[in-house]
């Protein structure tokens, strides 16, 4: 059963939502419900499905088209030093519950026509655990992708939730925080779904007291969400809590979180509604745990290396993913304040793939990087040479996720 404090927390989402719908946004018919029972299977206002919604029977989920780093110029995420806890599924056999993980419904790695890689499919219903077992510290990002494919039929499709907690005593998977994900502290992320738009709320508990929670905030731009990966990140720096979804800084909270104790679990969680399983599709991969916030002035100019898994390529190519802007804008921002400082940029692979294309393919991305910050952040040229590395130097074991999701980074040192 729902705490006092979350039974308040869903009825300010549907309070929000009854006055959206009260405005006239008709196709944005909504939930914030995480357990939406005894609703009606019949469209109660008597509307027609939304227009444009991606059925659930369909196998394609396309995939829009690469944005520019510069898009992104608001966003200023950058990710942790050391990679703690990292998946993508690629291990993983399709139908099952990824290795290590727990849940306590159906939910199942799938593959995606259009979206590359293979992806957590969310039961309604259902929590599920993942199988880290580090501490994350007091200062840590997470970062994941999210898919959502919903076919909106005009009543209440499930909210969902997305969060940390600190387990205490108990193993981060054990069967208890199924039934009720708070552990020793916690926050999360509840998204209400409309038709085009959506309800958010962030709450945070120290066990089983509400720490923090936020007003409802209505996001009329939530459409863009469907139908295509989206990155959340989530920044933790002791109390103070920053989350991210795509460019978009959501949350930044000086006392967000409790400060005592070590977060080492990450949970996602979707409720219920009166649609069947194949309407609905929430979707999540590429989680990256990792720990420290670098300080990347001291870093570059003290110290004269940066190195950083936070610029991001689309799989097997040098195209640079925008997501990668929080760590590009930061070291142009350096090296504007230092024209002198000559920059040498050093791609680097895991081993994953043949070495001589991880070789060619690291210099690729090397020079890509060069290019976006002569192009993009207005650099001279004259400030950068380039290198690939390819597998040759990693920096961890490429035999782990984690270890392989560290090898994938870039250099800058000076010379």
């Amino acid at each position: 059963m729902k705490t006092q404090a979350e039974q308040s927390a869903t009825r300010k989402i549907l309070n929000e939502t009854d006055k959206a719908v009260s405005k006239g946004i008709d196709q944005a018919i909504g939930s914030a419900g995480s357990a939406v029972t005894g609703a009606s299977d019949k469209d109660p206002g008597g509307k027609a499905a939304v227009s444009g919604a991606i059925p659930a029977d369909s196998s394609v989920i396309g995939a829009a088209p690469a944005q520019p780093v510069r898009s992104y110029s608001r966003y200023d995420f950058i990710p942790g030093e050391k990679v703690l806890y990292a998946s993508d599924f690629s291990e993983d056999p399709v139908g099952e519950l990824p290795a290590g993980w727990n849940g306590n419904g159906s939910s199942v790695v799938v593959s995606l026509e259009g979206i590359s890689g293979k992806w957590l499919r969310m039961a309604q219903r259902s929590v599920c655990l993942t199988d880290n077992e580090q501490l994350f510290g007091p200062d840590f990002t997470v970062e994941f992708d999210m898919v959502l494919q919903i076919d909106f039929k005009g009543w209440l499709p499930p909210s969902f939730h997305f969060g940390l907690l600190a387990s205490g005593a108990d193993a981060p998977a054990a069967n208890r925080l199924l039934s009720d994900p708070k552990g020793d502290k916690s926050f999360y992320v509840e998204i209400a779904p409309l038709a085009g738009a959506a309800n958010m709320v962030l709450e945070s508990y120290e066990k089983y007291t509400r720490y923090f929670n936020s007003p409802v905030r209505s996001y009329t731009e939530a459409g863009r969400w469907y139908g295509k990966p989206v990155h959340v990140a989530i920044q933790g720096q002791k109390e103070r809590l920053r989350i991210w979804i795509d460019d978009e800084k959501f949350y930044d909270v000086p006392k967000g979180i409790v400060k005592n104790g070590d977060f080492n679990q990450l949970f996602f969680k979707l409720g219920s509604s009166p649609y069947k399983d194949e309407q609905i599709g929430v979707y999540f991969s590429n989680i990256k745990v990792a720990a420290g916030l670098p300080d990347l002035r001291h870093k570059l100019v003290e110290e004269g290396r940066f190195s950083t898994t936070g610029i991001l390529f689309d799989t097997g190519s040098a195209t640079i993913r925008p997501e990668s802007a929080g760590v590009l804008k930061s070291v142009a921002a350096v090296l504007k304040a230092h024209p002198d400082m000559k920059v040498r940029i050093v791609g680097h692979t895991d081993s994953v793939g043949e070495e001589k294309a991880n070789l060619e393919l690291s210099g690729r991305r090397a020079a890509a990087v060069r290019s976006v910050l002569e192009k993009e952040y207005d650099l001279a040229g004259t400030q950068f040479e380039t290198a690939g590395k390819g597998e040759q130097e990693p920096a961890a074991d490429n035999s782990t996720a984690e270890g392989r999701a560290q090898n994938r980074r870039v250099e800058f040192i000076s010379y």
